[in-house]
């Protein structure tokens, strides 16, 4: 019960800022619904299987490329969070006081990150609530289980990405500039708008060591195609192992940036 109102006054503080500016949330939600149609008419142009680069996919490009957006905001917003909300902490002056409280650091990040990652999974179901109900989208054939065992392991992968960020903060006391790179070269190589396949050889091959290349492709045929888990057993395999490396990595590194930062005298610096 600890753990849920440490997780409870996370959330309620949280809200409590967002909510302080309403024009923000609007905003965030005027982005996705002036998106999709974007998305819908530009894939207009490309007629169901016009391109043998969808097939696997089902040939419908607007299918196609509204998952791979709305799975990278998602996996981005979660993989910024963290450092986000450690720079607001520096900011304000209190990152000293928490760092001291005997939260354990997994509370403390999966905290800090959960308004984010709720906004962005807001973001993301209404993204596929508008490609389904307003613009058709087929997910009749969708596997249910296997979208949800893609989205949980993408998403501590990512996570583990966010807690190096957020380490990068602690050590260096400067904005994270990770995350935002991180997600551009992901969307780059993964495919987010177009298969990797159109790729030259060589970014097709760099474009493996990707986690949103797997996380986009077994999300996709999970839901456009029905794929169970034993066909998605490469991505799954790649997602799992990924995490099981990167997070003690990441949370390594995270209490090395607090070790430094209390021996410098600057964790409450900025």
């Amino acid at each position: 019960m600890t753990l849920l109102y440490q997780l409870w006054a996370y959330l309620r503080r949280d809200y409590l800022l967002a909510s302080a500016s309403r024009l923000a949330f609007l905003w965030q939600v005027a982005s996705v619904v002036f998106a999709a149609p974007t998305l819908y008419f530009l894939g207009r142009l490309i007629q169901p299987g016009a391109s043998p680069h969808l097939a696997a996919f089902g040939g419908d490009y607007f299918a196609f490329v509204i998952l791979g957006v709305a799975l990278l905001g998602f996996l981005s917003a979660g993989m910024g969070a963290a450092a986000a909300a450690v720079r607001l902490e520096q900011l304000v002056g209190t990152l000293e006081t928490v760092l001291v409280t005997p939260t354990p650091l997994p509370t403390l990040g999966v905290g800090a990150s959960l308004w984010a990652v709720l906004t962005a999974t807001g973001q993301a179901v209404l993204y596929l609530l508008l490609g389904v109900r307003i613009f058709g989208m087929d997910v009749t054939g969708m596997n249910l289980l296997s979208v949800l065992v893609i989205l949980l392991l993408a998403a501590a992968a990512y996570a583990s990405l966010g807690i190096f960020s957020a380490a990068f903060v602690l050590f260096f006391k400067y904005p994270d500039p990770l995350t935002s790179v991180f997600a551009g070269v992901s969307a780059f190589l993964a495919g987010v708008f177009y298969p990797t396949s159109v790729l030259p050889p060589g970014l097709q091959q760099l474009a493996q060591v990707v986690p949103l290349t797997h996380a986009l492709r077994g999300l996709r045929l999970a839901v456009l195609q029905g794929y169970g888990l034993g066909a998605l057993r490469r991505e799954v395999i790649f997602l799992a192992l990924f995490s099981a490396v990167a997070i003690p990595l990441a949370v390594g590194a995270f209490r090395v940036a607090i070790v430094h930062a209390r021996r410098s005298g600057t964790l409450g610096a900025y």
